[in-house]
């Protein structure tokens, strides 16, 4: 198994059903799959090859979902960067595995200079905010509009698909290194225990560097669902965007869910389309229908 599989898939069932929503940037299965392929051409063009680690610090947004899809497609491994961290951490997990390129959004361009000061592995920074591009980093827009498309690397089985670092609450953090068919198998459980189905339209408001939010990732992939991105966690923001894009499934952890439940405008919302919510340690199903102020 391989992660792209399921793009490839969709791409062949639903080309013009949409894949992503991020504000107000729409892109279809088709269109997805073009930016996901230049990206891969692109990072090729900066020598990224099989098994190169590529990271990203930055808020949840539709590029970070292309950056999880296109990575892959380079055949190279994704290092998502936790952004918790302070930048001693972050150079740590960077030098750890030997990351040369890092793709930043504006939230955390206030952190570059430490963290270059303190990384010995970092050659190359690509901006994937939409402000303007600093000087001395590479514009990810501007990449993938010069880029040509690339045929998937096809790399899958036991390939390394990401280095995925633990919190290092007793210690360093430590990398945790997933193959592609693990994180294919997991997406595969998921879909198996009712986290999706065909046509799902998934919320990400947990960060995206968590494995708990990659696995919406991958499931959403699976059953070629549309991915809708906030870029961090606010009750009010998660309440709207249910509404708006009728969302059915997503992730999100108690203290989440607590602030929702107690935001004072949460009845005034029609939550009617949310079938499941995935929470450590279970599964909550079709929640919000039950809630009490339904």
């Amino acid at each position: 198994m391989n992660i792209t599989q399921a793009l490839h898939r969709a791409v062949a069932r639903q080309p013009n059903e949409v894949a992503t929503i991020c504000g107000g940037r729409r892109h279809t299965f088709s269109q997805f799959q073009d930016r996901v392929s230049r990206l891969a051409g692109a990072l090729l063009g900066l020598d990224v090859g099989p098994g190169d680690r590529v990271g990203i610090l930055s808020q949840n947004s539709d590029r970070y979902v292309e950056y999880f899809m296109g990575v892959p497609w380079a055949g190279a491994a994704v290092n998502p960067v936790n952004t918790r961290w302070s930048p001693a951490e972050i150079a740590y997990s960077l030098d750890d595995c030997d990351t040369k390129i890092l793709l930043i959004d504006d939230a955390f361009l206030p952190l570059l200079p430490d963290l270059l000061g303190r990384s010995t592995s970092l050659r190359t920074l690509i901006h994937v905010g939409d402000g303007p591009t600093p000087e001395g980093m590479l514009s990810y827009e501007v990449l993938l509009s010069g880029a040509s498309p690339v045929p998937d690397a096809r790399r899958g089985g036991a390939d390394l698909a990401g280095v995925f670092y633990t919190g290092g609450t007793t210690g360093f953090p430590k990398g945790v290194m997933l193959s592609h068919d693990s994180l294919c198998q997991n997406s595969l459980f998921a879909v198996a225990e009712g986290m999706a189905s065909a046509g799902a339209v998934g919320l990400h408001a947990a960060p995206l560097f968590h494995i708990a939010a990659i696995t919406v990732l991958g499931f959403l992939w699976t059953v070629g669902g549309t991915h809708v991105t906030l870029p961090t966690f606010t009750p009010l923001g998660v309440l709207e965007t249910i509404e708006r894009e009728r969302i059915d499934t997503t992730v999100l952890v108690p203290t989440m869910i607590q602030m929702m439940v107690d935001h004072p405008d949460a009845a005034s919302f029609d939550l009617s389309s949310l079938e499941t919510m995935s929470t450590a340690p279970r599964r909550l199903t079709r929640l919000w229908s039950n809630a009490p102020w339904r």
